[in-house]
Formats: C-alpha cells, sequence, structure tokens
C-alpha cells in the first residue's frame, strides 16, 4: 500500500494540484491531509480517485472535519492529527497519544517541516508543507510511506511548482 501524506496547504489549491500532477501520487492508494486545508476538503476528495483522509488544523475554523483520527490499514493503526495539540511538548507527546490509542504510525503536521523519525516502535512522519514551507532550504515537502508485508517505511519527497503560461 502505498500513502501520500500532505500538510498545512491553507487554502493554496494550486500547490495540490501540482503533487497531484505526478503519477505516483495520482496512483496511490490514499492520501491523507494532517490540517489547515482551508476551503480545499472537497476539491481535495474529487481530485484524487483513491481514499482521502482529513483531518482539522488550528486553522480550520468552520469545518466539520475531525481534530483526529485513528485508523488501521494493512496491519498498521495509524494516528492522524493536526498536531497543535501535542508538539509544543515535541515527540514525547505525540508518542504518548499514539500509545493510549495503540497506534505505531503518527501522521502530523503543524510545522511545516518535514520529518520522519522512529522512537520506540512509533514512527512519525511529519510531511511538512507543499504551501508554505518554513524550513532553511523552503523546499516544498510531502510524505510517501510504503506499507510492505506490515511494515511500514517513510521518506519525503520535494515536489516542484508548475509555471503556468
Amino acid at each position: 500500500m502505498k500513502i501520500i501524506v500532505v500538510s498545512d496547504t491553507h487554502g493554496r489549491t494550486e500547490a495540490l494540484e501540482n503533487l497531484l500532477v505526478r503519477e505516483d501520487v495520482r496512483k496511490a492508494d490514499w492520501l491523507v491531509h494532517c490540517g489547515d486545508i482551508g476551503d480545499d476538503e472537497r476539491w481535495l476528495r474529487n481530485a484524487f480517485a483513491g481514499a482521502v483522509s482529513i483531518v482539522a488544523g488550528n486553522c480550520d475554523y468552520f469545518t466539520d472535519l475531525p481534530k483526529e483520527l485513528t485508523v488501521e490499514r494493512e496491519g498498521r493503526r495509524f494516528l492522524i492529527t493536526h498536531g497543535n495539540r501535542y508538539i509544543s511538548g515535541g515527540i514525547p507527546r505525540l508518542w504518548y497519544r499514539a500509545k493510549e490509542e495503540a497506534c505505531d504510525v503518527v501522521l502530523f503536521g503543524h510545522t511545516h517541516m518535514p520529518l520522519v523519525a522512529e522512537e520506540d516502535g512509533v514512527l512519525f512522519v511529519n510531511p511538512g508543507s507543499v504551501a508554505l514551507p518554513r524550513q532553511a532550504d523552503r523546499r516544498r515537502t510531502y510524505a510517501v510511506i510504503n506499507v510492505e508485508n506490515g511494515k511500514a517505511s517513510a521518506h519525503i519527497e520535494d515536489v516542484e511548482l508548475r509555471i503556468y503560461d
């Protein structure tokens, strides 16, 4: 199973469009948005052919999106959250939340900075942002997770902006 993870697009549909033109992204099984999506929820659900899961971020004011989801797929249990309620305490607060929900993969955003880390059997993935990156090199990033034979692995990818005529 291939999973695409994005976060913090803040209503910038063009950032998601730049990502969804990639064939490898379009062929993924599941797309997860970790919040601060703006008004693009309906657009994203229609633009991506596979399964879509979206949580609300701290800037998603007028939405009925859940603040957190727990989803089981391919023998892995995923905690999906924006992260703003946990990340100020760093990875330990997210780790405790993952353990409370018996999750072994945590998908989160909020910082606009990509991260892939493993702590005590829990894989933490923050895709950064395809719209508003904050890391020093300003790369627009998303995450790719592969689950094979019950094992999850993740890496960060860059997305280039298309120039429109």
